[in-house]
């Protein structure tokens, strides 16, 4: 199997996941339900997951994916404030997809990982920021000294705390709005 037939694989899987974890959580979740919803048997399963646990390193993968397969268009407007805008706004829609109880999922898994010592960041979707923050300092369109990895930090920061947030508030919550929003203010403090 090729490449691209087994990430798109891995990704149908992932989204058959995330539809049975909205509507039952994970934990009532089991790897036949999974199997019979994605149709592949079981030993398929365990070909692109070592276990159920494993399930959200994967997700930060389709993530990191996703955005460098789409950084070209995230990265093409006038300004590279526009282009983060554009950035938040495309991480926004793509955890919304993922839909609410992934997201808990995935907060959980950070927080656990945070707990251990663990502050593994994902740097592929980081240095996608990155890469437009330093485009937006060389273009001066920042009216302030700025530092790329700050910035992108703060940026991160702001995405987590209303990811947090939406746990709390519930599968109703504006999440993206909400992130695009704060980002926004931010921005238009800096540039």
């Amino acid at each position: 199997m090729n490449l691209y037939k087994s990430i798109s694989k891995k990704k149908t899987i992932v989204d058959v996941i995330v539809n049975l974890m909205d509507e039952e959580g994970l934990k009532n979740v089991t790897i036949k339900d999974i199997c019979e919803n994605a149709d592949i048997s079981i030993g398929s399963f365990y070909h692109y997951f070592s276990s159920k646990d494993s399930i959200v390193q994967e997700m930060y993968q389709l993530m990191d994916e996703y955005f460098l397969l789409n950084k070209d268009n995230i990265c093409s407007h006038f300004t590279a404030i526009e282009d983060i805008i554009d950035f938040v706004t495309h991480f926004g829609l793509y955890v919304e997809q993922w839909g609410y109880y992934a997201n808990l999922l995935v907060i959980r898994t950070s927080l656990e990982e945070a707990a251990k010592g663990s502050l593994n960041q994902h740097k592929k979707i980081y240095n996608v920021l990155k890469d437009i923050i330093d485009i937006g300092i060389e273009d001066k369109f920042f009216k302030i000294s700025i530092d790329d990895e700050d910035l992108a930090s703060t940026i991160f920061v702001i995405i987590r705390g209303y990811m947090l947030e939406w746990t709390k508030r519930g599968v109703n919550y504006p999440v993206k709005d909400n992130m695009v929003r704060q980002v926004k203010y931010l921005l238009n403090s800096i540039s």
